[in-house]
């Protein structure tokens, strides 16, 4: 004999909306109940007002509609119907929603998920207002129909999906967050990289020479306002005793030409300008050249100039450390080293005056503690005499004499006269290092000399008032008698054209270290 099916009522709507309820006995009074209806036998509700009754029949129940009531079922309107499972019943003009149901014999009574949703459907149809009321019927709905009226294995699987959900959007806002940290971080570095280079291009550009600059050196010379040179004849000719000191010196104090840029050091490809169809250098937009480490355009370098001067027979020169390392104090260069690029030395070439041909110069110390540096150069050896390193520090009051190559090509060309100027105007493809071999070959390159009062001494520094500029960095600082006290090293402006030197007994300490690489710096 088989089992029958298990017959519940569903509320739809009212205060007993989303419950359940099993149906039982040959006959059930639809009665008006508290927010909604009351399924009872007729034993309980005997003097009731009832909507209707429902009968049983075979498996399931038959609806019989009491005088002057009115019900629909599916939206029709009936006195009488045989119910099947899944029928929706409308009790009076808007009043309870009920829902009649079939469930297998055995079996517990649980929704499944698309009964719990067409009921949630049917609920929001009958009851919402407005749409925000509607999708706030709905979702609370669910959300109760899955935790209440759905199997304990079904919940499990939801709640469980649930929470793996929840974990990959957890562990996804971490990924992304990350992400976005270090994309904003990327970001940041590339703008750095991009500021960077920018000034760095902006600077090169900015000292190359051209045909205006030449045109702009000749109008200098002919309007006779090269206050530097003015200012080294009337020192020259104030005593024989200190033009001794100058030109001796002059002949150990060599004039330096460098360049560097930089590489990517995983793969040692050279960051490049980006050349055009036509060869010539592309501008980014609104700006300076584009530079890229891919491609076959013209290396990317940076140029400058400085002084060192001749200390030991074997083609040892003394300089500043950043003469030697010129991108460590400079902003720009620190952020695009920060990004990854490595800085490297291109070209770092001399000239002694008197000696037309420049010699390859390269780094063989540089102090952690002070702005000094020596460079080797074998083949100076013996050329010149090397400059005597004095073992006294010069005292407040006494007066020195400043070596150097300030403003480098500008000034040598402010001093080679007119005539210089004017053929050298005629010439092709001038550069940075051909304005220098033909100042070197026509005997044009000699430092300047300015003759100054030591006005602050301490243990890390000499201070006084000689005049120099970028480009003298490096040269010797002499007393009277021709020794080397200092080694000139930065300009103060803010305290009246004042200038800083790096007291010698630095230079010895770096020479010993040099020699003894175990000794303490």
């Amino acid at each position: 004999m088989s089992q029958q099916p298990i017959p519940v009522m569903v509320h739809i709507s009212g205060m007993r909306r989303g419950e359940t309820q099993r149906l039982s006995g040959d006959a059930i009074r639809v009665n008006p109940g508290a927010g909604g209806v009351d399924l009872l036998s007729p034993d309980e509700s005997a003097n009731a007002e009832h909507y209707a009754t429902l009968h049983a029949s075979g498996s399931t129940y038959e609806l019989a509609v009491a005088a002057g009531q009115t019900v629909w079922v599916n939206g029709e309107k009936v006195t009488n119907r045989l119910l099947s499972s899944g029928d929706l019943l409308e009790i009076g003009e808007g009043g309870p929603v009920l829902r009649f149901r079939l469930y297998p014999a055995n079996a517990a009574v649980y929704k499944s998920v698309r009964e719990a949703f067409a009921d949630c459907v049917d609920c929001v149809r009958h009851e919402g207002q407005s749409l925000p009321a509607r999708v706030v019927l709905f979702l609370g709905g669910m959300a109760r129909e899955i935790t209440t009226q759905t199997s304990p294995r079904f919940r499990v699987v939801f709640f469980g999906l649930i929470t793996v959900l929840v974990i990959m959007l957890v562990v996804t806002t971490v990924l992304l967050t990350r992400q976005s940290l270090d994309l904003e971080q990327r970001l940041a570095e590339e703008q750095a990289r991009v500021s960077g280079l920018t000034e760095l291009i902006k600077r090169v550009q900015n000292e190359a020479f051209n045909r205006q600059e030449l045109t702009e050196i000749r109008s200098t010379i002919e309007d006779n306002l090269s206050a530097t040179v003015r200012r080294v004849e009337q020192l020259e000719a104030r005593t024989a005793a200190v033009s001794q000191v100058i030109a001796a010196a002059a002949q150990s104090t060599v004039f330096i030409q460098g360049s560097f840029g930089f590489e990517d050091p995983a793969t040692g490809r050279p960051l490049r300008l980006m050349v055009g169809p036509d060869g010539q250098p592309l501008r980014a937009r609104q700006g300076p050249s584009a530079v890229t480490l891919e491609g076959d355009g013209p290396v990317f370098e940076l140029q400058y100039t400085g002084t060192a001067f001749i200390i030991g027979p074997d083609g040892q020169l003394i300089t500043n450390r950043h003469v030697a390392v010129p991108w460590e104090n400079e902003t720009a260069y620190q952020g695009i080293t920060r990004l990854g690029l490595q800085p490297v030395t291109r070209r770092l070439i001399g000239y002694l005056p008197g000696i037309e041909r420049p010699f390859d110069v390269a780094l063989l110390a540089a102090s952690d503690q002070a702005d000094v540096a020596i460079l080797r150069c074998t083949d100076v050896a013996g050329l010149r005499p090397p400059l005597v390193l004095s073992n006294a520090v010069p005292a407040p009051g006494e007066e020195v004499i400043v070596l150097g190559y300030p403003t480098g090509i500008r000034a040598l060309l402010a001093r080679s006269g007119k005539a210089f100027v004017n053929d050298l105007s005629q010439q092709k493809d001038l550069d940075f290092w051909s304005i220098a071999r033909l100042l070197a070959a026509a005997g044009r390159i000699s430092p300047l000399a300015t003759r100054g009062i030591v006005g602050q001494v301490t243990a890390n520094a000499i201070v006084y008032d000689a005049e120099t500029t970028k480009g003298g960095s490096g040269g010797p600082v002499l007393g009277l008698g021709g020794e080397v006290v200092a080694v000139n090293a930065a300009i103060l402006p803010e305290f009246g054209g004042s200038n800083l030197g790096v007291p010698v007994r630095q230079v010895h300490a770096l020479l010993m270290q040099a020699e003894d690489p175990g000794r303490t710096k």
